[in-house]
């Protein structure tokens, strides 16, 4: 018995379905090299405090003494305002409320106290920090240089004040947020963050500059075609009106804040003295003395971010004109840095405060594409980092 079988009169070679990757949306690629870049730093971070007891003697040091070593400084009093307000001395008012009024809430639903609490806040604030930096870098100059400007905030010699009990990281998160929101012309978001960042911070308010010169690009230097959402940028001050009014119902003047800056030394210099008294300062103390070292990383470490946005502005790496807002923010940041002595000691804390010139590290990451570049910023500002950690833990106020 013979059985024929039907044959289609041709077959076509079977082809296999490829799938196509799938598109990965800016914000999960963002988060992701964020996770990638905070882990790494906070097993760094955890890695160099315990390295850092050896020469002390004794066992290593459990995880509640490694948190209590990075419980320093500000740190402290952060804490404290979290648990007790601001009704504990005449300069406790100087530290903004935003980033102990978080301390207080984390503090309401999670064990530990507010020291674990404030470093909760800080190491999430951290996380969007950097989230939002690579979203900012990757919309200006693409997923390349997002991804070194995420890994050279990191590395940066003072950035491990973003993973400790300091409100820099936050600030950080809120001032870049309001720059994205703005040149994105989400501008009720952009004055919402600037709000925000001035109740964390003063010098949060001048953010209206860099997000009222991206308005006017925006809309063509034409004050006719301005529209109603201009007024998102007046948000920003509402932070510091919103303490000053706190400061007067509990404190009994407006400008609480403000005498609290001066008990601590505070004081403004025309644009630029406070640098050059740095400089001077090291006269008549040893080459090796805090007074010494203190001076010299603050005006030095300001100097090298002047030169990195004078790049910004001029060579093969200059920004286009649309991204001079950029410019103009970290302009702003390090003038007023190059303009403050605090304690009798000229640009106090400019080291870490410089960070904040977001443009710095979008430079850098260009610049970076080098690899001998690269290599260089990763391995020196790691190095540095390492150290000045160790010196912070120690107590000594160099870094402080």
């Amino acid at each position: 018995m013979t059985v024929t079988l039907d044959q289609p009169a041709s077959i076509s070679p079977a082809i296999p379905d490829v799938a196509e990757p799938p598109v990965r949306s800016p914000w999960r690629s963002a988060f992701l090299a964020a996770l990638a870049v905070w882990s790494a730093t906070l097993v760094v971070h955890l890695l160099v405090s315990v390295l850092a007891w050896v020469p002390r003697g004794g066992k290593a040091p459990d995880l509640w003494h490694v948190l209590l070593m990075w419980n320093k400084w500000d740190a402290g009093h952060y804490v404290r305002i979290a648990e007790s307000g601001y009704h504990l001395g005449p300069g406790f008012p100087a530290f903004f409320p935003l980033y102990p009024l978080l301390i207080h809430v984390v503090d309401a639903v999670l064990p530990g106290g507010a020291l674990i609490s404030a470093l909760v806040v800080a190491n999430a604030a951290a996380y969007g920090a950097i989230a939002v930096l690579y979203r900012l870098a990757d919309h200006e100059f693409g997923p390349q240089v997002a991804r070194r400007a995420a890994w050279y905030l990191a590395a940066f010699p003072m950035g491990f004040f973003l993973f400790i009990g300091y409100n820099e990281s936050l600030f950080l998160l809120l001032a870049v947020g309001a720059l994205y929101a703005g040149r994105r012309g989400h501008w009720w978001l952009a004055g919402s963050l600037g709000a925000l960042s001035s109740a964390t911070r003063l010098f949060g308010v001048l953010l209206m500059a860099p997000l009222a010169f991206e308005y006017l690009r925006q809309h063509g230097w034409r004050l006719r075609r301005i529209r109603a959402d201009v007024l998102g940028i007046a948000l920003v001050p509402l932070g510091v009106v919103a303490y000053s009014i706190y400061c007067l119902v509990e404190l009994g003047s407006p400008l609480a804040f403000s005498i609290a800056q001066d008990q601590w030394g505070r004081r403004y210099t025309f644009p630029g003295e406070a640098w050059l008294i740095a400089v001077r300062q090291p006269g008549g103390h040893s080459l090796l003395s805090p007074t010494t070292l203190g001076a010299a990383l603050d005006a030095g470490t300001v100097l090298v971010a002047v030169v990195l946005l004078v790049l910004c502005v001029a060579g093969p790496y200059k920004f286009r004109r649309d991204q001079m807002y950029l410019v103009v923010q970290g302009g702003l940041t390090l003038v007023m840095l190059m303009s403050t002595e605090v304690g009798g000691r000229a640009m106090q804390s400019s080291a870490r405060y410089a960070m904040e010139a977001v443009a710095i590290f979008l430079v850098l990451a260009r610049m970076g594409a080098k690899e001998a570049v690269d290599r260089s910023v990763l391995v020196v500002g790691m190095a540095l980092h390492a150290v000045f950690l160790i010196i912070f833990m120690a107590g000594t106020w160099l870094v402080a």
